[in-house]
């Protein structure tokens, strides 16, 4: 059971919250850090990506903005509880689209087991960082972003109902995308809302480095905590929930920039047949999924050349772990290389032009089908890391689950 609870968010203390917002930290770079803090004195990157200061840490000094924002009313806590319904009207490759979902409280669950499914595995590093900004501030900054199935469109269908009417706080930030927030306290439409989400299992589709933060902070917690109870909020992560019927749902793939191992050439002689750059958009959604390299100038695609290696290569994994260009890629050409030596880009121009300047290769995945999402996680198996991008990003700054 995937049990959720509205919660009283703490939110900016205006309609207009276009200057205030910020997108998640892991796709901030130092200069959309620079642009962000010049929008505003009070935007919230100062929270969710924080600097350090002289004596004080950019943990402490995450804590201090927090608590400065608030005590000024910049930041304010509502009364009642409530879910936060959530819009996003953005374009995906000229494609006008809209996404729709609710921000909500969740029960933590040990990511091994229960209600919560990942499909990714994660690295150490960002579980380190945000770790100890959680520690620090004591609230969920940033949500999880997770999927689940609403078979009768009951969640679907409230949403495209509440789009209809005055939306509590708007934003449109500098890609284009426009974000709209609901506060609703109305008991009915909660009881809909949980009822409907009490036999389902969430998928993560991102923020698995947060969900398992968030869980490794709920264990230290209630060691601590000589009144701890089940009620407690950090035994709670606030997640943005969408249904998997939601017509505006776009995963785009993350490729890979990395130095070739050494026996790339022969892996690739045994594995694959080597075809032109241009098959590889026209075999994307076969199965099994393609590859795309980007080497000394030169593309090439990559198809399996015999399907039954997939089984030996990765024993154990479900058949819809093995159609995935990006499982394919990692127990194929990279298996012997560290992740964290790998660079994750979302662009695939970019990817190729990081790779041109630093004279190393530039692997291009084709993006991965939702269902394969759902049906690798209820193997409880996981994918590479960043297997996906769910685009686009859900901000941070929208509404945060405060401990305290």
């Amino acid at each position: 059971m995937a049990r959720i609870q509205p919660f009283c968010g703490v939110r900016f203390n205006t309609a207009d919250i276009t200057r205030l917002i910020c997108p998640p930290y892991d796709v901030i770079s130092d200069n959309e850090k620079k642009r962000l803090k010049k929008l505003s004195a009070n935007n919230f990157v100062r929270i969710e990506l924080p600097d350090e200061t002289a004596g004080t840490n950019k943990y402490q000094q995450a804590n201090a903005v927090f608590i400065a924002l608030r005590a000024k009313g910049v930041l304010c806590k509502d009364a009642d509880p409530a879910l936060y319904f959530y819009e996003q009207v953005f374009k995906d490759h000229g494609r006008r689209m809209v996404r729709r979902g609710f921000f909500a409280a969740l029960e933590l669950e040990n990511p091994q087991g229960g209600a919560v499914k990942p499909h990714e595995r994660t690295l150490s590093k960002p579980k380190e960082d945000r770790l100890k900004l959680i520690r620090s501030v004591r609230a969920n900054l940033s949500p999880i972003f997770g999927l689940f199935h609403d078979k009768n469109l009951a969640v679907v269908n409230l949403c495209a109902r509440l789009a209809k009417t005055v939306c509590d706080a708007r934003a449109k930030d500098e890609e284009g995308t426009i974000h709209k927030v609901w506060k609703v306290t109305d008991p009915r439409t909660i009881a809909v809302v949980v009822k409907t989400l009490a036999p389902q299992k969430v998928f993560i589709a991102d923020g698995h480095h947060r969900y398992e933060t968030a869980w490794n902070y709920f264990q230290e917690q209630k060691k601590k905590d000589k009144k701890y109870s089940p009620a407690s909020a950090y035994g709670k992560v606030m997640i943005f929930l969408c249904p998997m019927e939601d017509a505006g749902l776009s995963v785009w793939p993350t490729h890979r920039v990395v130095v070739p191992p050494a026996e790339l050439e022969a892996r690739i002689e045994k594995y694959f047949t080597v075809l032109p750059a241009s098959a590889f958009k026209k075999l994307s959604h076969s199965s099994p999924q393609p590859l795309l390299v980007y080497l000394d100038g030169a593309y090439r695609t990559l198809a399996i050349k015999n399907k039954r290696c997939l089984k030996t290569m990765m024993p154990g994994k479900c058949a819809a772990y093995r159609q995935l260009g990006v499982s394919i890629l990692h127990a194929l050409l990279l298996a012997d290389v560290a992740p964290e030596s790998i660079t994750y880009v979302k662009n695939d121009v970019d990817a190729v032009a990081l790779a041109r300047s630093r004279s190393c290769m530039a692997v291009m995945v084709p993006s991965t089908p939702i269902e394969a999402i759902k049906d690798i996680a209820l193997a409880g198996q996981t994918m590479p890391q960043k297997s996906t991008y769910f685009y686009p990003k859900v901000a941070s700054g929208i509404v945060v689950h405060a401990f305290r």
